[in-house]
């Protein structure tokens, strides 16, 4: 099974973790990893490949981040040399949910892609919908 570890700027990942296991149950294999101001680079290194490896079981993992760009998914990208690792921005609900239903019998890759649009199709401009489902 693909392993799951979120790395966000402040208590985003956890939430993240509570919100999506209130949903769906309990999830194995799901880890989190906060950033703060005060953290220096080296140590958030090191809290990302500890959080790799407690939920690594040999299929990978998918590393999600809260934003391109941001000190999270910078660090996560040194990641990216190791094969059974691949990373995704803009972490969101719809990629969890995702997760929870997908990550066993997939390929890391094919988990990287449908995470990607499972996440882009959960964000909605809630006045489009509803005035396409009137019609107008």
């Amino acid at each position: 099974m693909v392993g799951i570890l979120i790395v966000s700027h402040g208590r985003l990942a956890e939430a993240l973790i509570s919100s999506i296991q209130f949903l769906v149950g309990n999830l194995q294999k799901i880890r989190g990893v906060s950033i703060w101001p005060k953290d220096k680079g080296k140590e958030v290194k090191d809290r990302i490949r500890n959080g790799i490896k407690e939920v690594n079981d040999g299929d990978g993992v998918v590393i999600l981040t809260d934003v391109l760009g941001g000190t999270p998914t910078n660090l996560s990208l040194s990641f990216l040399e190791n094969e059974k690792v691949e990373v995704v921005t803009g972490v969101n609900m719809p990629m969890l949910l995702t997760l929870s239903s997908y990550r066993k019998g997939r390929s890391l890759r094919e988990i990287g892609k449908l995470v990607k649009k499972s996440g882009r199709r959960g964000i909605i401009l809630a006045k489009e919908l509803l005035r396409s489902r009137r019609g107008k």
